[in-house]
């Protein structure tokens, strides 16, 4: 028999309130949910400035604080990016990569993806015989916390915005908002290739 399982994927460059709204949602709708960090071997880049071990400390401390009596049914799991984010002749080998690394957690072959990028982009990711086992739940990414995006983020804690954190992430990225600052300040400064692959 099998369980009604959610899956979400993000970077979380950092994690926002949108982010945790998903999740609100998929533990409403799941038996268990399966949250996969993802370009685990990116740091320091303008599109991935934080490393993955303060992504998943925040995200930890952020679940455990809005989520405390449902994280028996959270699975975290870190995720390297398979191949540059561009390279769109690889979409369907990165989706074979994902989906193998969710069956592999699920213990089955159907689940629930909710994403709040286009579908359009998602569904390029899955051949069809893959497409018929993922339910694909689509979020609205402008109707959302007022389109609240980590880009956004990274740009208020550039400029001191102080307001738009508070208002826009959890607890947990608001305490670190010194060390977060100092990170972004440093990569914007002296930014790696986005594209070459960390160790």
């Amino acid at each position: 028999m099998s369980k009604k399982i959610g899956v979400f994927l993000s970077r979380m460059q950092p994690l926002h309130i949108g982010h945790l709204g998903i999740i609100e949602k998929i533990l409403e709708e799941n038996e268990e949910v399966i949250i996969l960090i993802g370009s685990k071997n990116k740091k320091g880049t303008l599109r991935n400035p934080l490393d993955i071990h303060l992504r998943r400390q925040i995200l930890e401390e952020a679940l455990e604080e809005k989520f405390k009596k449902d994280m028996n049914r959270i699975i975290i799991k870190e995720l390297p990016d398979w191949s540059m984010e561009t390279d769109i002749s690889s979409n369907l080998e990165w989706g074979r990569y994902l989906y193998y690394n969710i069956v592999s957690l699920a213990g089955q072959k159907t689940f629930s993806m909710y994403f709040s990028d286009e579908k359009e982009i998602i569904e390029a990711w899955f051949e069809e015989i893959l497409r018929k086992r993922i339910n694909l739940r689509l979020f609205e990414r402008q109707a959302m916390f007022e389109a609240v995006s980590s880009t956004k983020i990274r740009e208020a804690f550039l400029n001191d915005n102080k307001e738009y954190i508070k208002k826009s992430t959890p607890n947990a990225v608001v305490k670190r908002y010194d060390e977060i600052k100092a990170i972004l300040e440093k990569v914007q400064n002296s930014p790696k290739d986005d594209y070459r692959m960390e160790e």
